[in-house]
C-alpha cells in the first residue's frame, strides 16, 4: 500500500462519514484499519478523550473530498514513493515557499514537535530546504520556538521545533548525531545483520529466513514513516524499531526444543564411578529451526512464532500494528506529560505572582504603617518636648510670683530679711535657668523634624501592639529633658493630667 496512493471505495466512504461529523471511535472496530490508513495519509486526526480516540477530519481530508487529490504541500508530510523506473521520486504539487513553510510547521505541531522522514530522494531533499528557509525569511516559527534541523544533504532528514526557553540541547544531540550512526535501509541492514550476530539468535540454516523477516518488517514500517535500525558503533539500542521518535527493543531468535539426552560412554562411566561428584543433564536443548519476533523488553515484552498454523512471515502486520499502537500511546503519554507539566509551571507561575503580589501588598501596608507610626511618634515627641518648655515657663512664672511675696513678707521681718534675700535671689536664678523665654534651647535642640527608632515605633504598630503591653515611647537620641532642666524638682499641679500627655 503506498501512503499516498488513492483512497479506495472504503476509505471514501468512511471519510465522508467523519467529515459529515458522524461519530467513529475505537468502538467501531471494523473502521479502526480503515481510519489507521487515513491517518497515515494525513486525512483524519485521532486525539484520545478518556482512553479512546476519536476520528476527525482534518483540513487535508476536507481538501481530498473536495477535489479528489492530495493537497499540494502534502509532499512535505508524505515519504518518498517508487516510480515505474524504479527511482524513488516525490509526489509534488507546484506550491509557492511560504505555503510549504507554512505547511511544515503545522505538520511538526501535529506530530509533537519532531519529524522524521527516512531517506528522503533528492526533489523531497530539495522541497523540505526550500521550506525551512521560507519559514525562517517569512519569520513562521511561532515565537518562543526554534527549528532545528538534521540531513539537509544527506541521510535521514529530521526536524524538530523546540521550546526555546526549554532546549533539550542533550536529546537533540542525540538524535543528530544517531543519525549518522543508524543504519536503515533494509538491504543494508539484513547485509549488517548478516555479519553482525549480536541480535539476531538463530543458526547458520534459517540466518537466510530471519534476514528476509527483517527485510519485510523494515520495509512495512518504512510505508507508514517508521524504520528499523542498528547503530554501526553497536550502541545499547541494539536492533530496534524507531517510531514518532520512541525506540523499541527487536530480537529475532530461533526456538529450542528440549530433547532426551544421549549419554556418551564416557559420561556413563563418570556417572557409575562418581555418582555422588557428576551431575549430568537430562535434557538437550537443540534449534528447532523455528523463528521467534520479540518486541520490547522485561514486562512489555510481546512476541510472535512460527506455528502449526502460520509462519512468522504471515504476522508482520501484526507486529507493526502494534508498534504503531505503542508509538502512538507512547507519543500520547509525552504530550500528556508535557501538557501536565506546562500546566505545573503555569501554576507555579500563577502562585508566584500571586505570592509577589501578597508580598507587595504586606510591604506597602507595612511601609504606611511605619509612615503612620512616625507621625505619630513625632507629634508625641513635639508634645513633650514644647509640653517640657510650658512647664518650664508656667513654673518660672510661679517662682517670680512666689518670690514677689516672699519681698513683701522680708519687709515686715528685718531680722530675716537677709535670709530671704538670698533665697530669693537663689530662686530667681532657678527661674531664669527654666524659662525658655531665657534659654530657648529646650525647644531648639529638640529636633522639630526628629525621626524616631524603630523602638519607638513599636508602640505604634500593630503587630508590636498586639498582645503587649503599651509603654511610653524613646526620648530621641541626643535629647534628654534631664539635661535641659538640671532643677531637682518638676513643679506642676498636682491631681492634673497635662495636656500634652493626653
Amino acid at each position: 500500500m503506498r501512503r499516498w496512493a488513492k483512497l479506495n471505495e472504503r476509505q471514501m466512504a468512511a471519510l465522508r462519514r467523519i467529515a459529515e461529523g458522524e461519530s467513529v471511535t475505537a468502538k467501531d472496530s471494523d473502521l479502526a484499519r480503515t481510519v489507521y490508513a487515513l491517518r497515515d495519509r494525513g486525512l483524519v486526526s485521532t486525539p484520545r478523550k478518556d482512553g479512546i480516540w476519536i476520528a476527525e477530519v482534518t483540513e487535508a481530508g476536507r481538501f481530498y473530498l473536495a477535489h479528489g487529490y492530495y493537497q499540494g504541500a502534502a509532499a512535505l508530510t508524505s515519504p518518498t514513493v517508487s516510480s515505474k523506473s524504479g527511482r524513488r521520486t516525490a509526489d509534488l504539487r507546484p506550491q509557492s515557499p511560504r505555503a510549504l513553510a507554512a505547511e511544515l510547521i503545522k505538520r511538526l505541531q501535529d506530530e509533537g514537535g519532531t519529524l522524521h522522514i527516512h531517506d528522503p530522494d533528492k526533489a523531497t531533499r530539495a522541497l523540505h530546504r526550500r521550506a525551512l528557509d521560507a519559514a525562517k525569511r517569512h519569520g513562521l516559527i511561532p515565537e518562543g520556538f526554534r527549528l532545528l534541523h538534521t540531513g539537509r544533504d544527506r541521510g535521514d532528514l529530521i526536524l524538530r521545533l523546540e521550546d526555546a526557553a526549554h532546549p533539550d540541547e542533550t536529546d537533540w544531540n542525540r538524535i543528530r548525531l544517531s543519525v549518522r550512526d543508524l543504519i536503515t535501509d533494509p538491504d543494508e541492514l539484513a547485509a549488517w545483520l548478516r555479519e553482525d550476530r549480536h541480535s539476531i539468535d538463530v543458526t547458520d540454516g534459517t540466518i537466510g529466513r530471519a534476514l528476509e523477516v527483517v527485510r519485510a518488517l523494515a520495509e512495512d514500517l518504512l510505508k507508514r514513516g517508521h524504520c528499523i535500525g542498528i547503530s554501526r558503533r553497536g550502541k545499547p539500542h541494539g536492533l530496534h524499531a524507531h517510531a514518532r521518535g520512541h525506540h523499541y527493543a527487536l530480537n529475532i531468535k530461533e526456538e529450542l526444543d528440549r530433547v532426551p539426552h544421549v549419554f556418551t560412554e564416557e559420561e556413563l562411566r563418570s556417572r557409575k564411578l562418581y555418582p555422588w561428584q557428576r551431575v549430568t543433564p537430562e535434557y538437550d536443548e537443540v534449534p528447532s529451526g523455528r523463528l521467534r519476533l520479540e518486541l520490547g523488553e522485561g514486562r512489555g515484552l510481546q512476541s510472535w512464532a512460527d506455528d502449526k498454523r502460520s509462519r512468522l512471515e504471515d504476522k508482520i502486520r501484526a507486529a507493526v500494528t502494534e508498534i504503531e499502537r505503542r508509538s502512538e500511546a507512547d507519543q500520547q503519554a509525552g504530550l500528556a506529560r508535557e501538557k501536565a507539566e506546562r500546566e505545573r509551571a503555569e501554576n507555579w507561575r500563577r502562585e508566584e505572582e500571586e505570592r509577589q503580589r501578597r508580598e507587595a501588598a504586606r510591604r506597602a501596608e507595612r511601609d504606611t504603617e511605619l509612615a503612620q507610626a512616625a507621625d505619630q511618634a513625632r507629634e508625641e515627641h513635639r508634645r513633650r518636648a514644647f509640653g517640657q518648655a510650658l512647664e518650664g515657663w508656667a513654673c518660672a512664672a510661679a517662682i517670680r510670683e512666689f518670690c514677689l511675696e516672699l519681698e513683701a513678707l522680708a519687709a515686715t521681718l528685718p531680722a530675716q530679711e537677709a535670709t530671704i534675700t538670698q533665697w530669693v535671689a537663689w530662686a530667681r536664678a532657678q527661674a531664669d535657668d527654666m524659662d525658655p523665654l531665657h534659654t530657648p534651647s529646650v525647644l531648639t535642640e529638640a529636633d522639630f523634624d526628629s525621626e524616631p527608632t524603630l523602638k519607638a515605633l513599636r508602640r505604634y504598630l500593630r503587630e508590636e501592639r498586639r498582645g503587649e503591653r503599651e509603654s511610653r515611647p524613646e526620648e530621641p537620641a541626643g535629647v534628654r529633658y534631664d539635661d535641659l532642666y538640671p532643677s531637682a524638682w518638676r513643679w506642676g499641679r498636682p491631681g492634673r493630667f497635662q495636656w500634652w500627655r493626653r
